[in-house]
């Protein structure tokens, strides 16, 4: 069995965190799991010390982000695979250990993911993506991507059929360690969300692929972590402008800020 690192960032996630832990069982011999918890006040640190040995968990006083927390807990861990899922996710250890394997056996695949679904069964949008362009940002806040025209999300275009892609659902994916290092992890200028995108972009740079897994599958409950809706709205503005900053041409740049008021 392939050994690897498990990383998962909890925040007020006291709803699912006892769930996520009971349902997701690793061969202690060959995994270690990392929690880090963002200052949670809501019994999520409660659940988390009945649970797991303190070799296992990583208690932040105050909310860092998900980057910052998602690095730290990587660099807990040595293995030659890292695996980030987030606490309101849940996969089979099978299907964690079938993502590794094929990341093993395919040295030119940096990232790999699956098909992510609701909890009713449905596939989320999000599966499978394309990285962010003005033209795709702006098709996808106008609904033009319904009728035809590419927007982000593309789940509908590869729901059946593993291909690579330019980036999966952040929620759940496996990354070599070596490549995370090289790219010294998330940029911790994102406070939350578009720093997966950011982690993606970077790594096809770097000349690797990121693919996608149709006959694998985890289930994504959303929406669960009780944030404030504002704040989440201010961070996803940040986080756009950011990942435009960093990737895009100017003139996109420019529209984007403008627009992003």
């Amino acid at each position: 069995m392939t050994s690897y690192d498990v990383v998962t960032v909890s925040y007020q996630n006291a709803a699912t965190i006892k769930r996520y832990l009971s349902h997701t069982r690793f061969d202690k011999n060959a995994v270690q799991l990392m929690v880090v918890d963002n200052g949670s006040r809501d019994g999520t640190v409660e659940q988390l010390q009945a649970t797991l040995s303190a070799h296992q968990m990583r208690l932040n006083k105050d909310n860092l982000g998900y980057a910052k927390a998602a690095n730290q807990g990587a660099a807990s861990g040595h293995q030659a695979f890292i695996v980030f899922i987030n606490p309101d996710c849940y996969a089979e250890t099978g299907t964690i250990d079938r993502l590794v394997e094929y990341l093993q056996d395919h040295p030119d695949i940096g990232v790999v993911g699956c098909r992510v679904l609701n909890q009713d069964g449905t596939l989320q949008a999000a599966s499978c993506r394309r990285l962010p362009t003005f033209w795709r940002v702006f098709n996808h806040v106008t609904g033009l991507n319904r009728l035809g025209l590419p927007g982000i999300n593309k789940a509908a275009k590869c729901a059946n059929k593993s291909t690579a892609v330019e980036a999966v659902n952040g929620a759940f994916f496996v990354i070599r360690r070596d490549l995370f290092e090289q790219l010294k992890g998330f940029d911790e200028g994102y406070p939350l969300h578009f720093e997966d995108l950011d982690l993606f972009a970077r790594c096809l740079s770097a000349g690797y692929q990121i693919y996608y897994l149709a006959n694998q599958q985890a289930i994504h409950l959303q929406g669960q972590s009780k944030q404030r809706q504002d704040l989440i709205k201010q961070w996803k503005k940040q986080g756009l402008k950011r990942y435009f900053q960093k990737h895009r041409p100017r003139w996109e740049q420019w529209i984007i800020n403008r627009l992003l008021v």
